[in-house]
This record gives structure tokens, sequence and C-alpha cells, in this order.
């Protein structure tokens, strides 16, 4: 048999696509044909460096000149839906960015498009794909992990406005609480405004017994990132995406006493290599997300994570945004 790799256009050429989407595509079966952006000098930029793919500035012109397999799409939520929507509407698998739009009400739109199209949406919360937390995924499936009982997560960043904050950034980390805990099934949450700058907390029960304390504030000089998840008795970290501790359960308590009797191990990448798994677009999860969408589009598996979960992280996102200053019951849309 012949292999052919995955056809694939992109819409978007702006800075975030450029930076890790399209250098990401050299880990993956994805063959870059074209390019559509509204901008013709940026798009000729981007495809200069990235295999000389065609370049337009209609996309509705490239996907009907076009012979494609998928597209993604990588701007703002506006484009995501309105050039989602095209993609799904020409018969395309499509890849989103997230948010995969603006809102709850349009996510649930293009969810609805593919569906009726048997069509696979892969959403670019591209954490689930990161190395450390692909690493700590695993440790918690072992059998000495146990049950994961909770989860302590903390995304904070610079001054965005609220909807900027829990819709464009926190997202990330409310799809991440779901990849390691499971469905919210109840919550909690306290908003506080400073200026126009919001500190959201979040105390989640999960669908299977599990908690999540989460913390999300728009008042940091840059992106803090941590993550403790804890089993029975075990506990991995990860701090800032590139370092990961996994503490296991001591036998009794003499041998948590004993620094001989609990070693930590721990994992951060060698960058003084210059190997692929080191890669940055392979740490933060851009390469591995990119990679399983092609693989799933070749064998017709469901990606992971697809548009079904890019409807709760946004279910979440509009609970908190709707929610009153305070400390109030976290109320999610139907």
């Amino acid at each position: 048999m012949t292999h052919r790799p995955v056809r694939f256009a992109m819409i978007g050429a702006g800075g975030h696509a450029s930076q890790s989407i399209y250098p990401s595509l050299r880990f993956t079966d994805l063959e870059l044909v074209a390019v559509a952006d509204l901008d013709e000098d940026r798009a000729r930029d981007v495809g200069t460096r990235f295999g000389n793919p065609r370049i337009y500035t209609d996309l509705e012109k490239m996907l009907q000149a076009e012979e494609l397999d998928a597209v993604g799409v990588v701007g703002p939520p506006e484009l995501h839906y309105e050039g989602g929507r095209a993609v799904v509407e020409s018969g395309r698998h499509l890849f989103v960015e997230k948010p995969p739009a603006p809102d709850l009400a349009r996510t649930r739109q293009l969810e609805k498009l593919a569906a009726e199209r048997g069509l696979q949406v892969m959403v670019g919360f591209m954490k689930r794909h990161a190395s450390a937390y692909v690493r700590a995924m695993a440790i918690s499936q072992r059998p000495e992990f146990g049950k994961r009982t909770i989860l302590r997560l903390n995304y904070s960043h610079y001054h965005l406005p609220l909807r900027d904050h829990l819709v464009f950034m926190s997202t990330h980390p409310l799809d991440l609480a779901r990849y390691l805990m499971g469905d919210v099934a109840s919550g909690t949450v306290f908003k506080r405004g400073i200026g126009d700058h919001f500190v959201v907390a979040l105390l989640l029960q999960h669908v299977d017994g599990g908690a999540s304390q989460i913390t999300l504030s728009a008042h940091e000089p840059r992106v803090q990132e941590s993550v403790e998840l804890v089993g029975e008795s075990a506990l991995v970290e990860v701090r800032n995406v590139t370092e990961l501790r996994y503490h296991p359960a001591a036998p009794d308590m003499r041998a948590v006493m004993s620094t001989d009797e609990t070693m930590t191990s721990l994992w951060f990448p060698e960058f003084t290599l210059p190997i692929g798994s080191h890669d940055n677009h392979v740490l933060q999860g851009y390469a591995g997300e990119l990679n399983h969408f092609a693989e799933s589009i070749k064998t017709g598996s469901r990606v992971s994570p697809g548009i079904a979960d890019g409807v709760e992280a946004m279910r979440l996102a509009e609970a908190i945004y709707s929610a009153p200053e305070g400390l109030s019951e976290l109320r999610l849309p139907d």
C-alpha cells in the first residue's frame, strides 16, 4: 500500500500560527498544500518558511480549488467559528484553535454541523498532549497511584478583561481539569474584581467523586501554571509544563519519616541535547496535538480533545463569566 500524507491547509498566518502551529507540522504526517490569510504578504512569508504552499486571500476560493483532507483554523475566535464552519460545510475535517468560537452557542452550532456530516473537529487544547501532562496522566493510571482524589491547579497571567481571561486563556486549565479528573458535576465559584481584572477561585466536584481546586488570576506579571494531582497517598506535580515530580505512596509511617524509603522521581527536559523530544513545540503539546489529529484522520479514530470537549470548556467559562462577584454556586448552562 502506498503511503499518502494527510493533505492539509491552514486558514490564518498570524503570530500564534507562525510561531507554534506551522513549525509543529514537521513532526506530523500533515502535508501543507495551501494557506489562506487576508494579508497576502503575511501568508507568503509563512509559505516561504514552511514548504511553499499555494497562497490564497479568500478562504472560500481555497476550499473550492484544493483537494484537501483537513484544514486548520488559527486566529481570533470569530475566525475560528466562521472559518471552521466553512471548512465543515465543505466536507473537510477541522483542527481549530481554542476557543472554537466566541461563545457557547456558536461552539454548539459547530458541534452540530460536524455531527451532521460525520466529520472530526479537534480543538487546540494542546496541554493534553504536552510532554509533562502526558507523563502525569500515565503515572495517575498506575495501580499504585490509586483513585484520583483531588486536583490543585493554578493558572494565572497578565491583565486581561474578564471575558478574554476566561474564554481566550482559562479554557486551557478548565479543559485540563476535565482531562485529569473527568466531567464536572457541580461546584462553587468566588470572583473578585480588582479594577477591570479578576481573581477567580473554583471548587469543583467531578462526576466520579474527585474534587478540583482551581485558581485563575489576571494579576500576574507572566503566565504561571502549576498542577498537583493527588491519588491515594501518591502525588504528581507539574510546574510550568517543563518539570514533573512524582511522590509515590509510602508503605507506612516509618517509611514516610525515612528519606531512603520515599524517593521522589524528577523529570525535566535536557535542553543541552538537540533532539526532537526536547523541542519546545513537543514539550508544549503543539506537535503532539497535530500529530494526533493526522493519525486520527488516517485511522478514523476519534480525536481528543474534540469539539464536545470544546463545548464543555465553554460551558464552564460561561458559567464563571455569568456568576456574580463574591461566592456563589457554579450554574452550568444547559
